[in-house]
């Protein structure tokens, strides 16, 4: 396990309340502890303790790529807290690089359809195995290096953490040793991960953060949709459903010579629709037919259509748990 403690210069009352409103929104319990409150989060524990005028948390995380997680978790919400002015980290080993950081080698990088390029990264990325499905791009200012951590175990950013790129992508395949990774990159007009791609040679090193995100949520009937920035979770929800699942899937790409060949389990079908013909993702989710009992659905597309998903969802009796609509983009 490993543990950090941040020290709040505020009353416990003026950090617990919105912590607990952060659980509600998560679906996670706050528990009751003999120092305080405790939240279990995807990355690991909170704990809340009050100390006379001042507020102690002890984060813990079964390993160091989860503790940086967990903590970049807390800094977010004390910054949406207004909160962020009064923390003080325990110190460290500064120096070292930071523990949910992978620096890779480039193998190869090569356009798998029109709109769709794949790159594979070859290093050590066994704890992308399990756990979230996502990790982060570091793009940065180029000749100054990658990130170190400071004498609290904070990421030090080379030039300031505002010049650095840091985009979301979902591992699309990885090596059974996790020796290797795979994520495809849709191609759009303006985007700086398709000029950073375009650029790529092999042998070039690559950093990223992760995993991330959560990981695959089962029940016994799933309704998977996703547009083509959510094509590689789809895929991946698809093939890591366990066995007996039954479902639908959707997936929106720009025209036909974007369909990628997905081996689906039996009990779950795959349905392409394309933008060229002027289909929809939220039309495809009001068509679809969701049965009662344990039931799962998945959207991910432009954050519109994400709000359009959750205003069906609720129309159609789906409760808490059983959707996550995601904006993975806006207009």
């Amino acid at each position: 396990m490993e543990r950090t403690t941040a020290c709040l210069d505020v009353p416990v009352g003026a950090f617990l309340p919105g912590l607990i409103r952060r659980a509600a929104e998560l679906e996670v319990e706050v528990l009751d502890t003999p120092r305080g409150k405790s939240v279990n989060l995807f990355y690991g524990t909170l704990e809340v303790i009050e100390t006379g005028l001042r507020t102690t948390v002890e984060l813990t995380s079964t390993d160091g790529a989860h503790l940086v997680n967990l903590r970049d978790t807390l800094t977010w919400h004390l910054d949406q807290e207004g909160l962020n002015h009064c923390i003080t980290w325990a110190r460290m080993r500064a120096g070292a690089s930071p523990a949910n950081m992978a620096v890779g080698r480039v193998v190869g990088a090569s356009q798998i359809s029109p709109n769709f390029t794949r790159v594979r990264l070859a290093g050590d990325y066994t704890r992308f195995l399990g756990g979230g499905l996502h990790f982060r791009l570091l793009l940065g200012p180029a000749g100054l290096g990658w990130p170190s951590t400071d004498e609290t175990g904070g990421t030090v950013w080379p030039g300031g953490v505002e010049v650095w790129h840091r985009p979301a992508y979902t591992v699309r395949d990885i090596c059974p040793e996790g020796r290797w990774i795979e994520f495809d990159i849709f191609r759009h007009e303006g985007g700086r991960v398709n000029d950073w791609a375009a650029a790529l040679t092999p042998g070039e090193e690559v950093a990223l953060t992760g995993p991330g995100g959560t990981g695959l949520t089962e029940a016994a009937w799933v309704g998977l949709m996703g547009d083509e920035t959510a094509l590689p979770a789809i895929i991946r929800m698809i093939r890591g459903a366990p066995e007996g699942t039954r479902g639908e899937a959707v997936i929106l790409v720009p025209e036909q010579a974007d369909v990628q060949a997905v081996e689906c389990p039996v009990g779950i079908t795959l349905r392409w629709i394309f933008r060229k013909n002027g289909d929809t993702l939220i039309d495809a989710f009001r068509s679809m037919q969701v049965p009662e009992g344990p039931r799962y659905v998945y959207f991910a597309a432009e954050k519109a259509e994400a709000a359009d998903a959750r205003e069906h969802a609720a129309k159609i009796g789906l409760k808490r748990g059983e959707v996550h609509a995601l904006a993975y983009w806006a207009k």
